[in-house]
């Protein structure tokens, strides 16, 4: 399987920065048509699954569907249910089989099959096991090759990477055993993975959000919607947040709560920001960014 670049839904052009000049974090699965694991498909699927024959072969495999590439959170895979056997394994009440996640490595283990590596990205860690005849960067799929990309430095310890495979369970325990580990070298693709990540969370739990102006409201609010305006229906604790995060310096590591805290100016109690903070992650308004104290907003 290639995994050169992942595009997700049929080459959609997924970039950072909204405008001219974004950074392009677009992916590649090897494309569709016909058989074969690069099904060409995308975690925005429809019914269809495109290109060639072997219908039926791709329903027993669980079709194309199935096939495609997901971006998750870690603690997403850690809130997984443990599967055995051929037991389904399910985000957000569907099946996925591949992952993708940015993390930055907090330990590594050589050996003499595989290296594990520890890799945490603010929701959670999770092992990440590397086998020496795994595609790597810059080589193919031979034993020395692996073994070589298993020392890169630039998939070390403090290291940020981008991880893309499957979720495993080994004696209750889970793990992802890797099919790639490729550095991150710029870093607005940490925050670009968390809105992502958290835009496909809300579609597939929310449904689609509805079209600007479509709803009561006017635009910008979409009731019920993954993304309903970032003004509607907040308290001020909500909003007070929200600006604050948006005036601070824009920096891949985030806004700090104690940030936070200082720029309210004492305007609302302490415990209250803390609920509020809560409520906005889990409404998906915020995303944690390198630990659980730094954040982020999914609004501009």
């Amino acid at each position: 399987m290639n995994y050169d670049g992942l595009s997700y839904g049929g080459g959609q052009d997924f970039s950072y920065g909204g405008g001219g000049g974004g950074q392009d974090f677009s992916y590649d699965l090897g494309g569709g048509g016909g058989g074969g694991e690069g099904s060409g498909g995308g975690w925005m699927n429809s019914g269809g699954g495109g290109g060639g024959g072997g219908g039926d072969d791709n329903k027993a495999r669980g079709g194309y569907k199935n096939q495609t590439l997901r971006p998750v959170t870690i603690k997403q895979l850690s809130e997984v249910p443990v599967a055995t056997g051929d037991m389904p394994i399910l985000v957000d009440g569907e099946e996925i089989k591949q992952v993708t996640f940015v993390g930055v490595v907090r330990n590594v283990s050589p050996m003499s099959v595989n290296v594990t590596y520890l890799v945490e990205d603010g929701t959670g860690k999770i092992d990440v096991r590397m086998w020496l005849n795994s595609s790597s960067e810059g080589g193919g799929s031979g034993g020395g090759e692996g073994k070589d990309h298993m020392l890169d430095p630039a998939i070390a310890t403090g290291k940020y990477v981008r991880v893309y495979g499957e979720l495993k369970f080994f004696n209750n325990a889970r793990h992802v055993n890797a099919h790639k580990i490729r550095a991150v070298t710029d870093h607005n693709e940490i925050a670009y993975h968390g809105l992502e990540a958290t835009y496909v969370h809300l579609v597939k739990t929310r449904g689609p959000a509805a079209a600007a102006g479509a709803a009561a409201g006017g635009p910008g609010h979409a009731p019920g919607g993954a993304f309903a305006g970032a003004g509607s229906g907040l308290s001020p604790v909500h909003a007070a947040i929200l600006d604050a995060i948006k005036q601070a310096p824009r920096s891949p590591e985030g806004v700090s709560i104690d940030a936070i805290q200082a720029a309210l100016g004492g305007r609302f109690h302490s415990g209250d920001v803390t609920a509020a903070v809560d409520w906005l992650i889990g409404e998906g308004h915020l995303f944690t960014t390198i630990d659980e104290n730094h954040l982020q907003s999914l609004y501009p």
